[in-house]
């Protein structure tokens, strides 16, 4: 597949998968994030881990406030992503309850510069990463600016989880050689090891 062909397959993928992301109501968000909030709090590797990295929700997506609060009330170290003033920069800022939190770029939740610290991606036990849609294989389509990737890739020895709804599972993802797969999925149907150990 050629790269023109292969970013066009991609954008056609992420107006279909944000379309099926949209149709869900209030509802269904709420009670699915719930389901998918409850399996996450039992799940062992985030009970043995020490800091975990969460991302902010937009309405669409699986909200992931309790799975926030959970890790609080565990007395775990809680980060959440800041964007830097360049496109695609992203960094790991700590919060400690979820008042830490302003409204920022774009309208979006992000935490207040005046009240976190900033920690190196090397220190992070998971980091719970959003998509427009995964692949069982771990390949993950995101909004297509790169932050999660470049942040990854400096996050060598982090486990990765890919949370979203179950149907923005797809067969397969055309990936490139930048893309990072997630080593595990969760939807509200459970979970999956991306390399088949469970």
């Amino acid at each position: 597949m050629t790269q023109g062909a292969l970013q066009e397959e991609k954008q056609r993928l992420r107006r279909e998968m944000r379309e099926k992301r949209r149709s869900l109501s209030a509802a269904e968000v709420a009670s699915r994030s719930a389901q998918i909030a409850s399996q996450f709090c039992c799940w062992p590797l985030y009970q043995d881990s020490g800091t975990v990295m969460f991302y902010l929700s937009m309405p669409d997506e699986v909200q992931t406030e309790c799975m926030i609060q959970d890790a609080l009330r565990r007395k775990k170290r809680v980060c959440v992503p800041l964007l830097g003033e360049k496109y695609g920069e992203m960094t790991a800022a700590t919060i400690t309850n979820l008042d830490d939190l302003v409204i920022g770029k774009l309208g979006l939740k992000m935490p207040d510069p005046g009240k976190t610290g900033i920690i190196s991606p090397a220190d992070i036990d998971v980091v719970v990463v959003p998509a427009v849609a995964f692949d069982r294989a771990g390949n993950r389509l995101g909004m297509g600016a790169g932050y999660y990737d470049r942040f990854l890739a400096q996050a060598q020895g982090c486990l990765s989880l890919g949370v979203t709804w179950a149907c923005q599972l797809v067969d397969k993802i055309p990936a490139e050689e930048y893309d990072i797969r997630m080593q595990w999925l969760l939807t509200e149907e459970g979970f999956w090891s991306c390399s088949g150990e469970g």
